[in-house]
């Protein structure tokens, strides 16, 4: 990034348009104002007040960097708290994150493994047969849908049966916590911008109930006599004999707080929640994303699919998978909040300041990525992404704890279409970003047309 010049007294006012102007349209103006600036710049936000914008990956690590009693981790991510609700993993802070981020781990890493590789191979397979042949369509939605399927059986041990009754609750809720109007509210919250939407509150409800019924019915299972349904956030895994399931629920359910008490539903309900809103926000629209960009570089798609057809491992449908989240990260921004007054590129934030992290821009830094425009897979062959210029699942603490999972998931997904079809776009040109919420998604779902494989056996 170029030195950043003096702050102007016009610059909040500025900013404050350009960020208009991304929700409203794409995100050109942001980044004039991040070349105008040099990598920050202020605005205002509605109902947050003073804030700095980001897309410099060396104020980004100082950042991250940053002690806990300066930088507030959580604060920011409660934008996420009407749908997976104030207990959700991103919007806890200090011992109780950490203390439930333990509990979790287990159950989200162990979830990458040879078991549930070979039931997402079979997911993507149905997916794949189920498109139709010849016609354009958009192949965002279906992938939705199955990630959502795979999610429910994941977190819950949801058999299909079941994960159909789930489905429709669900489709509603983040159809209405992915729109425009769902930003609009959440700015208004404190005069009743959240409050008075009965049509969410209806949706998420149903949600709740489904949760809650499985949470009975599960603990039932485990302690027919009954226990303690009381504790904190904070909690330790118990007997992994119990008979509480595999599933993420299952370990939620046999964990017990520092006094020993099981965790509290609405707990448990709330990490339920945010994990199958993480599969929905980063798996699945990042999945749609790499399908986009391969469609329009036959190149990449080739490649892709040699190694799928040679069986010779998944090293370039990693690299696919790393420089799609970096030229499209589904998620638009992350966010932090200023405890104690904090020095950040020769300015100083006083407490209160909302930092936001601009994700694309930081992704398309040229000191960092050669030709960041262009998309080359090939770049990620030689190394892994890592430090503060390639960000897709947040940082520091608040790191999406499914991660890993996510990127086995769009591998296989990848490879797996790759060897049953060929897939081309529906139209010439990208499909425009679109901003809903605080998800980056195709402005037409990935359009695509697809062509069975000659001598494709399944």
């Amino acid at each position: 990034m170029p030195r950043r010049p003096a702050a102007s007294a016009w610059e909040p006012w500025l900013g404050s348009g350009a960020l208009l102007a991304a929700l409203s349209s794409d995100d050109r103006l942001v980044e004039r104002m991040f070349e105008r600036t040099g990598g920050m710049f202020r605005l205002w936000l509605p109902g947050a007040g003073k804030a700095v914008m980001l897309a410099d990956p060396a104020l980004v690590r100082d950042v991250c960097r940053a002690p806990a009693d300066v930088i507030d981790a959580a604060r920011a991510n409660r934008v996420q708290e009407p749908v997976i609700g104030p207990r959700g993993l991103a919007c806890l802070d200090g011992q109780e994150h950490r203390r439930l981020r333990q509990v979790m781990a287990p159950a989200v890493r162990e979830q990458v493994s040879l078991r549930l590789r070979a039931t997402t191979e079979r997911l993507a397979r149905r997916v794949a047969d189920d498109c139709p042949i010849g016609v354009p369509f958009a192949l965002g939605p279906r992938l939705h849908l199955a990630l959502m399927e795979a999610i429910l059986s994941i977190t819950l041990g949801l058999d299909p049966a079941a994960r159909r009754a789930w489905e429709g609750p669900l489709r509603e809720l983040f159809r209405r916590a992915a729109s425009y109007e769902i930003s609009v509210r959440y700015l208004l919250r404190q005069v009743g911008g959240l409050a008075l939407w009965p049509s969410f509150h209806r949706s998420r409800n149903a949600c709740d109930r489904l949760i809650h019924d499985e949470i009975a019915r599960r603990r039932h299972r485990l302690d027919p006599d009954g226990g303690s349904a009381g504790g904190s956030a904070g909690g330790r895994a118990a007997d992994q004999t119990d008979d509480g399931g595999a599933d993420l629920l299952g370990l939620l359910l046999r964990a017990r707080g520092d006094t020993g008490a099981r965790l509290a539903d609405e707990v448990i309900r709330d990490q339920v929640m945010s994990m199958i809103a993480g599969a929905r926000t980063t798996t699945a629209t990042g999945l749609t994303w790499a399908f986009e960009r391969l469609v329009r570089h036959p190149e990449a798609m080739s490649r892709l699919t040699a190694e799928s057809d040679e069986g010779a491992g998944d090293a370039y449908a990693g690299a696919v998978v790393y420089e799609a989240l970096r030229v499209r990260p589904p998620v638009a921004f992350f966010g932090r909040v200023v405890r104690r007054p904090f020095e950040l590129g020769g300015r100083v934030l006083s407490p209160g300041t909302t930092i936001v992290v601009h994700l694309r821009s930081l992704h398309h830094a040229p000191g960092l990525h050669p030709d960041p425009e262009t998309f080359r897979p090939e770049r990620w062959l030689e190394r892994r992404p890592g430090g503060y210029g390639w960000m897709p699942f947040g940082a520091g603490t608040h790191t999406c704890l499914g991660d890993h999972l996510a990127i086995m998931q769009m591998k296989v997904f990848l490879q797996v279409f790759a060897r049953t079809l060929h897939l081309s776009p529906a139209r010439a040109g990208d499909e425009r970003v679109r901003l809903m919420a605080i998800s980056n998604t195709p402005g037409e779902g990935c359009r695509v047309v697809a062509r069975r494989r000659a001598g494709d056996k399944g």
